[in-house]
């Protein structure tokens, strides 16, 4: 059995696998305060007895892959920061724990069995609380020294007036086309958000971030998903317009929504890697 971990900045999942399958997924609001316990708690809820085989979970970034460690991921509550997930699980379920970044994750899950299947290098952007992104070539994760910071890009500098991101930057792709960016500029969330103009600004910043993704990758498809992604039809025109009119040594790739179920797309993909460490 294979415990399963999805940990996002409002929303927190667990799952346990057997023989490869998912079973029935806990969901619970991230809480501000005990993490540890409420992850023990959601894994025992998923149905994880004393002993597993191993737990992967998939956190947002920026985080220590080799120490179990989250750093301090922007948007997370302030008692997540530092929490040792090694140290936290291990012990209770008697196994190993590893970690990967949660668009990576969900990439992995899209290029193996989704929207990118059959394709040599899948992009994926995820599009919820912030913006992540994941790369997979060949079927296998592109990690370098960290991880891929697509959400990060800076579009508008800061010299230029570019809004202040949580990450200590500004102009960031986050700060202008996330779900807490459409907040906050916005002044509603992203679901009650009915102004036509601001949805065809944000598809232009998600445009250009995929412009600059081709011009680096050149990958064969781009996968969108998370929350925000709700409103596709709303900023789909803008962001493939605005991509068709700055790649112009490259051909443009197509843009889909991902194939796979929203609500288990980032565990599936760290299932994927758990069955690859265990069967290793």
């Amino acid at each position: 059995m294979i415990g399963l971990i999805d940990l996002g900045g409002t929303k927190l999942a667990a799952a346990v696998a057997t023989d490869g399958r998912l079973g029935p997924v806990v969901r619970k609001p991230t809480p501000g305060t005990g993490p540890a316990a409420a992850l023990v708690e959601a894994l025992e809820l998923a149905g994880a007895g004393d002993t597993l085989d191993l737990i992967a979970a998939a956190v947002p970034g920026p985080f220590d892959r080799a120490a179990r460690v989250l750093a301090d991921p922007p948007g997370m509550p302030a008692a997540w920061r530092r929490v040792d997930l090694r140290e936290a699980l291990s012990d209770r379920f008697r196994c190993d724990v590893i970690l990967e970044n949660d668009a990576n994750c969900a990439a992995l899950a899209e290029a193996l069995g989704g929207a990118g299947k059959d394709l040599r290098t899948v992009v994926y952007v995820t599009v919820s609380t912030g913006v992540g992104t994941g790369v997979v070539r060949d079927k296998r994760l592109v990690i370098s020294r960290q991880d891929t910071e697509g959400g990060h890009q800076v579009l508008w500098p800061e010299w230029l007036g570019g809004p202040r991101c949580h990450c200590g930057g500004a102009g960031c792709l986050e700060a202008l086309a996330s779900g807490w960016a459409i907040e906050e500029r916005y002044g509603v969330r992203g679901e009650a958000l009915e102004d036509g103009d601001a949805w065809s600004e944000i598809g232009r910043w998600l445009g250009l971030g995929v412009a600059n993704t081709t011009a680096l990758l050149d990958p064969e498809i781009v996968v969108f998903g998370g929350g925000v992604c709700r409103s596709w039809d709303r900023f789909a025109p803008a962001l493939l317009a605005t991509l068709r009119s700055h790649v112009r040594l490259q051909e443009v790739p197509p843009v889909r929504l991902g194939a796979l179920d929203e609500r288990e797309r980032t565990l599936l993909g760290a299932l994927a890697l758990a069955s690859a460490e265990v069967a290793a």
